[in-house]
This record gives structure tokens, sequence and C-alpha cells, in this order.
């Protein structure tokens, strides 16, 4: 797989953001802290996100690497984006929900799964791994910027829902870090070869390294009264964990070796 894996990284980009975003939303909202107003914010933003991974997941070109498991897939799209749906309905109702938000980003990362368990990659399991891991990375972050919004207009807020998905965003990376490591070394370094050894080594650089030191300092500027620091380097996080995303994805279908 080569210009036929662009259409689905970048179905993994919209999925791991969508899924992953929902997941850790209905964490935050389990665990409490957080205005209705960011709920029903970060509601339209997942319903947003479900419908373009819809729309990316039915304009897929077929490919003999992905279809094994194309119909569960599309399956579990489709129930991912009902769900979103849901979700947001039930936040505008203020009807119970973060339970139904769990359970839906648990579906965005099965379906992710699924891709990755297809083919395409020499080892499927360890690239399923990765595509979860990049889910709760991404979708964490992209939770923990729009919050740190909140915190500028409502200063009183207990800063502990942001501490809690900094916490998660640090421990995703570093094991997404420790995942491409072992990629690499159960692979005799298949991505280290010729011009994909600077895309490796950026991959780790901005998609691991840079953001794991950002989100810490995040975590650290947390605790001045102020929380715009905080949000200014959750906007610098979230846009390398992005380009994490988009380059892990393309260099494993590259490669055929997941990192």
């Amino acid at each position: 797989m080569t210009i036929e894996a662009l259409p689905f990284v970048n179905w993994i980009f919209w999925g791991a953001l969508a899924g992953g975003t929902l997941l850790a939303v209905g964490v935050t909202e389990w665990l409490g802290g957080t205005t209705r107003g960011y709920r029903l914010f970060m509601a339209w933003a997942v319903v947003i996100g479900a419908g373009i991974w819809l729309a990316s997941e039915l304009n897929l070109v077929p490919v003999a690497a992905t279809e094994a498991t194309s119909s569960v897939r599309t399956a579990l799209v489709w129930a991912f984006a009902l769900i979103s749906v849901a979700y947001l309905i039930a936040s505008m109702a203020r009807w119970p929900r973060a339970g139904l938000a769990v359970a839906g980003g648990g579906i965005g990362v099965a379906a992710l799964v699924s891709l990755a368990v297809a083919g395409g990659t020499a080892n499927p399991s360890l690239f399923a791994a990765g595509l979860a891991t990049a889910a709760v990375a991404l979708g964490s972050v992209n939770a923990a910027m729009l919050l740190g919004h909140w915190y500028l207009v409502t200063p009183k807020l207990s800063p502990l829902p942001l501490q809690r998905l900094i916490w998660i965003v640090i421990g995703a990376l570093i094991v997404q870090g420790l995942l491409a490591i072992w990629s690499v070394v159960i692979s005799n370094g298949a991505q280290l070869e010729g011009g994909l050894a600077w895309v490796t080594g950026l991959r780790f650089g901005v998609g691991v390294v840079l953001p794991l030191a950002v989100s810490i300092l995040a975590l650290l500027a947390t605790r001045a009264t102020s929380l715009q620091a905080t949000t200014g380097l959750l906007y610098i996080g979230l846009a390398m964990v992005m380009a994490g995303t988009i380059g892990a994805a393309s260099l494993s279908y590259l490669s055929g070796a997941p990192v």
C-alpha cells in the first residue's frame, strides 16, 4: 500500500480524533468537575468529527489489504456516528450520558482496531495497539486544549479535570513511544531504511518526545492561578500529536512496520 493508503491515513486521523475525544469527554464527565457549556460544546464537536469520519468511510476505495474487516469497520463507524448524535441529544436534554460517551468512544477505538487487524502492515496487532493509543492521546489533548478555554472565563473552576486529561495524554504518549521503539526493534529497523529514516526521526521527535515535554510543562502550569499558559502549551501539543498521528499512520503503511 502506497498512494492507495492516503485515504486510510485521513480516515485514521479523523477516527482517532473523533473517537478519542468522545472517550476523553465521557471519562471527564463521569469523574465530574466540568461546566455544562463545555460539555455541550464538546458534544457538538464530536458530532461534527463523527460526520467527517463517516463521510471518509463511505468514500473509501476498496483496497485488498483492508477489506477483510470492511463490513465490520463500516458498521462500527455508523454506530459511533449514531451514538455521537445520541450523546448530543442527551446533553441538551440533561439526561445521564457519561456511560454513553465512554461506550461510543470504545466503539470508535474498536473501528480503528478493525482496520489495523485487516492487514496493510507486517504486525497487525502492534498496529492496532498503536492506533488505539493514538486515539487516546489525540482525543485527550484535544479535549484538554478546549477545556483550557473555560478556565479563561471561569477562573474558580477546579484545575483537577484538566490535570486528569493531561495525565492521560502523558501516559498515552509514553505508551506510544514504547510501542514505536518495540516496532523498530522487532522489524529490524525497517522504518530506518533509506529515505524513511528522517521521517521516523520526525515521528519520534515531533510526535512523541516534544508533545510529551510540552504536556509536562502544561501540567506544571496548571498550578498557576491563570491557566493561559497551560492552554497555549496544549495548542502546541495538539498540533504535534496531530502531526504524529498522521506521520505514524503514513509511515506504517509505507514501511509495512507500524510505529
